[in-house]
């Protein structure tokens, strides 16, 4: 088993961007987040969700603060994503249930609303958009792995991340999650946020963070930031490590509040 590092971070949250987002906040979502000043091509806005455009963001953020990434060979990096089930922007779909009336039938839906949902609806909705829009942009040609499962998605994606360097699969890995949950009060209740942190695995010891295998734990979690999915993980990780307040200890990365 090789020596893992952990050397680079993205942060996206509702308290800010980078360093930024080590601080306290409420619930809500990333102040001053363009996606397209953040490394998302304009032309691929209209097929992504807020989460998307955060997920990609935050890897490419990731790779610019741990630049030596473009000398690792494209088929020895390895992209890991934590997402959740997307159904498209809420947006996009309201005016067909507007159209449908009161109160609301399948058949309604079907005669005056389907016309109304966006082309591209469905294929913003996509759970695997995150891996496929960054493995394509920057060219991550090995172990990938894409895993919808909500707030675990997250650890387990920083896991296998773990997991394939340690063994030999990839020499750079890119891990973490991406949500967007603002608006979602109501179904989940409790507060919401949105954010998305990549963190950036190399195998050997640089002389940053050296990352044991096991599962990635969290003291608390980051209940002040609201209910996060699939980024609860990643987030944590990043606010602890970019803050100086992280420590390793045998069967895994430890994070602990000052």
């Amino acid at each position: 088993m090789r020596p893992v590092s952990l050397v680079a971070a993205s942060l996206f949250c509702p308290a800010g961007i980078g360093d930024g987002g080590t601080g306290a906040a409420l619930p809500g979502p990333v102040p001053g987040f363009a996606p397209h000043a953040h490394g998302v091509p304009r032309k691929h806005l209209k097929t992504m969700t807020r989460a998307v455009q955060l997920g990609v963001a935050a890897v490419y953020a990731a790779l610019e603060d741990w630049p030596t990434w473009r000398t690792v060979p494209p088929d020895r990096r390895g992209l890991y994503v934590g997402a959740s089930p997307q159904q498209g922007d809420a947006e996009d779909i309201a005016p067909a249930l507007d159209a449908t009336g009161v109160p609301f039938t399948l058949g309604g839906f079907a005669e005056r609303g389907v016309p109304l949902i966006p082309p591209l609806w469905l294929v913003k909705g996509l759970s695997n958009n995150i891996l496929g829009y960054a493995s394509a942009q920057f060219d991550f040609q090995g172990d990938n792995g894409n895993w919808c499962d909500g707030r675990l998605g997250g650890a387990i994606a920083l896991t296998n991340a773990i997991h394939a360097i340690a063994e030999g699969r990839v020499d750079l890995a890119v891990a973490g999650g991406a949500d967007a949950l603002v608006g979602a009060e109501a179904i989940l209740g409790a507060p919401c946020g949105e954010g998305a942190a990549f963190l950036v695995l190399v195998a050997g010891d640089v002389g940053k963070t050296r990352v044991r295998a096991g599962l990635p734990t969290v003291d608390g979690g980051e209940t002040g930031l609201g209910e996060l999915g699939a980024a609860s993980v990643p987030v944590a990780l990043a606010r602890h490590w970019l803050g100086g307040l992280m420590e390793v200890r045998a069967g895994g990365v430890h994070l602990f509040r000052p």
